[in-house]
């Protein structure tokens, strides 16, 4: 499904839009499953350091996993949205093992179900509309939400990923619950985007309370989903329910960007298996379109 021209007009403008029914009940049924196998430890070959754990009894870390590599976890950088200083912690014992989980990577690496939905027409079609027609994957993952677990702050995903020449990719997440205020919905500033790429020792100094009374919040059902700009501030609130909160981010890249990473960050793309050549230059999946040599 390709968006409509005020739709990109909404994207551009606030950096982010949200896609409402995107999945069906069917489709939700069958990645919940193919979740639990994988989270699960029932399927042959899924990495064990694909999975991270929250730890019962602990304040959460607020912190995405990412390849990366540096957590950025100086205290004076974090920006936690309104309301919010480091976000809840658990307080009950865990009884579920899913509700242990804090995040998934790379599942379409590993499943076919999850590989399918990151090609599916219904997802790329809008990726095709905003990012143009030549299109890669750069990552996945399942950032999972257990019950009572803490605020994530504010962060720009291009911040994350400074080995890119461009600072523009587009994240479409998958709601796989239901997203509310009470668990920990993503929060957005509108047209952030906009600011450029903020440095770390910057953000508190961007985000003003001004800056901060333009948060929006939003909450979405099971098979929504959001698809917002690399630039664009967001953050989630904490989860201060006994219900898990899943969303399944998928990162896409233009095929015609640029790979400028250090020698340390290429070993460590490496070693986080997203690749699928042999070094990050024309080393991630293509999913539409073409490639572009000495790119992605």
């Amino acid at each position: 499904m390709a968006l409509t021209q005020e739709q990109k007009t909404r994207f551009f403008e606030d950096g982010y839009i949200a896609v409402k029914g995107l999945l069906t009940a069917h489709e939700l049924e069958t990645l919940h499953n193919h979740y639990a196998n994988l989270a699960l430890g029932r399927v042959p070959g899924f990495p064990e350091g694909n999975i991270s754990h929250h730890t019962p009894g602990a304040a959460q870390a607020a912190e995405p996993s990412t390849p990366h590599g540096s957590r950025h976890d100086r205290r004076g950088t974090q920006v936690y949205p309104r309301g919010e200083v480091t976000g809840a912690e658990r307080r009950t014992p865990v009884e579920d093992p899913l509700d242990t989980i804090r995040h998934l990577n790379l599942p379409s690496y590993h499943d076919s179900a999850f590989e399918a939905f990151v090609r599916s027409p219904k997802i790329v079609d809008i990726i095709e509309s905003l990012m143009g027609p030549d299109i890669k994957l750069y990552y996945d993952q399942v950032f999972a939400k257990p019950p009572y677990a803490a605020a994530n702050r504010y962060h720009q995903d291009s911040v994350f990923w400074a080995f890119f020449a461009s600072n523009f990719q587009v994240t479409c997440q998958i709601l796989l619950d239901d997203a509310t205020a009470e668990n920990g919905c993503v929060r957005f500033i509108p047209g952030s985007h906009n600011f450029g790429l903020v440095n770390w020792d910057h953000l508190p100094y961007m985000l003003t309370e001004d800056v901060l009374a333009q948060e929006v919040a939003v909450p979405l059902k099971a098979g929504d989903a959001t698809f917002h700009h690399s630039l664009a501030l967001h953050c989630s609130g904490p989860n201060t329910t006994p219900y898990r909160r899943r969303g399944w981010s998928i990162h896409y890249v233009s095929s015609d960007t640029r790979y400028i990473g250090t020698p340390e960050e290429t070993e460590r793309l490496k070693q986080r298996g997203c690749l699928v050549g042999p070094e990050p230059v024309n080393g991630w999946p293509l999913i539409r379109g073409r490639e572009f040599p000495g790119c992605v």
